[in-house]
């Protein structure tokens, strides 16, 4: 009995070293894919975008010589090398080095085609011939990268699909060792062989499937499973992974559908202009083709503000964003934002109160990012109220916490309570069940960092049929 007691004993031992050995690689493995693959693969994709941002902001430079562009390209440049920096520390194999190795030289190449055109930069705009030259040569270094990137993210895709497969595999021979040992254990105990079959063979199923469904593309729900302590530490590791990579595949969605959305029309309105001024409709009424003009222009313009403003969340859920703080007094800033508003208030006849309380302190802010954030509200408080309603803007200094409470109320149509909580989501579009939508999906996400930045706090409180009022803090010091 004793030594049949001390083979049961032996032998769940070696089983449950054997086992948790598999588990501690896989977890391993797949908190590799987490922290380290799936980070790769997020700062290429980014870096990527970064490489044509850098390209169409060389390109208005060139064209139009506005320094902006070139602040512009040169932070986008700064942030592009600093993700190669990055990747460098993250990538381990010698083909992904070699691959960053060559990129790395590229980008030298291209530090130096740019030294050379400013050396050769003489006016406010190149030669026609030498910026040829140089948007030739340019095209083809960033040609380059771009190819060593996407093989890049061609290995590194397939090094974190490896690992998965890697650890499909080890599951799988997890489970066989499991399924064996039962059956060897059944001879001696079977009870012992029921029980540890019921903790440990049924949630290792549940595993391997539910690591195939997300191999498939397949996230599905939290995998809840009752297993001993390092089973259900692989599982929350697994739920971890898996949020994760459904994070990132649905923020793809909404921003393809986003792009879509702000996109579309403008593009279309563009199209169908330029076909009537080459089909010659309005040829003989020069007005009609100057309205024309003028539609396309106006559309280009939007255009430009929407790709901006995505370029602008980009940066700034990145915590790139440059701010310029100063202490200015908000009140001027507040009248300002107003009477850039006021053509369109007075159009639907409505009115506008203000009530900024005297003797309010000055504030340390971005005085254009304030104004974005108050032109912002402005905005959706005119749109979502309907003609003849009120406006009122208030400015308090609160003494409890010492800063600026700035506030925008309307009467307007106001926000559903279920929508509160997703106002200032990134893509978020908020039905008031009347048919109309609040937002377009970066405003209200972009006041809310702006305001974030400055070390305050933005809220609504909001009624169906009795309008909306956002407020935001600023500190005082």
């Amino acid at each position: 009995m004793i030594i049949n007691n001390f083979l049961i004993i032996l032998l769940i031992s070696i089983i449950s070293i054997y086992t948790i050995i598999y588990l501690n690689n896989l977890n391993g493995l797949i908190e590799s894919v987490i922290k380290r693959d799936s980070r790769i693969i997020k700062i290429i994709e980014t870096a990527l975008d970064d490489l044509y941002s850098m390209n169409a902001a060389d390109d208005k430079y060139i064209i139009s010589g506005d320094p902006d562009y070139f602040l512009q390209f040169g932070q986008i440049r700064n942030e592009f090398h600093q993700k190669i920096k990055k990747l460098s520390s993250l990538t381990d194999t010698g083909a992904q080095s070699n691959l960053l190795t060559d990129v790395e030289k590229n980008y030298d190449q291209y530090s130096t085609l740019l030294k050379e055109r400013m050396l050769n930069r003489g006016s406010l705009k190149l030669p026609e011939k030498i910026r040829r030259t140089y948007i030739n040569k340019r095209e083809e270094i960033t040609g380059n990268i771009d190819r060593r990137m996407r093989n890049l993210l061609i290995i590194s895709t397939e090094e974190r699909d490896r690992k998965l497969q890697l650890s499909r595999d080890m599951v799988a021979r997890i489970f066989n060792v499991s399924v064996i040992s039962g059956i060897i254990v059944v001879f001696l105990v079977f009870f012992i062989t029921y029980i540890n079959a019921r903790k440990i063979n049924f949630p290792i199923k549940l595993l391997r499937e539910k690591t195939k469904e997300v191999a498939s593309g397949k996230f599905g729900d939290v995998l809840k499973i009752p297993a001993p302590p390092e089973i259900r530490e692989l599982a929350n590791a697994f739920n971890v992974m898996c949020d994760r990579l459904k994070e990132l595949d649905q923020m793809k969605i909404d921003y393809i559908n986003h792009l879509s959305h702000e996109l579309r029309t403008p593009l279309t309105v563009i199209k169908e202009a330029s076909l009537m001024l080459e089909q010659g409709v309005f040829s003989r009424l020069p007005e009609k083709q100057e309205e024309l003009f003028k539609v396309i222009n106006e559309e280009c313009e939007r255009l430009i503000s929407s790709v901006n403003r995505i370029l602008d969340f980009s940066r700034m859920e990145a915590g790139d964003m440059y701010f310029s703080f100063q202490h200015a007094d908000i009140g001027a800033v507040i009248e300002k934002s107003i009477v850039k508003l006021f053509p369109l208030i007075r159009n639907k006849k409505m009115n506008i109160i203000k009530e900024i309380s005297p003797n309010i302190p000055a504030v340390r802010m971005d005085i254009e990012r304030i104004a974005e954030v108050l032109e912002n509200l402005l905005s959706n408080a005119w749109k979502y109220t309907q003609e003849r309603g009120t406006i009122t803007v208030s400015a308090v200094h609160n003494s409890a916490k010492d800063a600026v409470e700035i506030s925008i109320k309307d009467n307007g149509m106001g926000i559903p309570e279920d929508g509160l909580q997703q106002v200032f989501d990134k893509f978020k579009r908020v039905d008031d069940r009347r048919g109309a939508i609040r937002g377009t999906g970066l405003g209200l996400a972009i006041v809310r960092h702006i305001v974030n930045a400055h070390g305050g706090e933005i809220w609504v409180k909001s009624k169906i049929g009795e309008g909306s009022t956002f407020t935001f803090s600023l500190p005082v010091s």
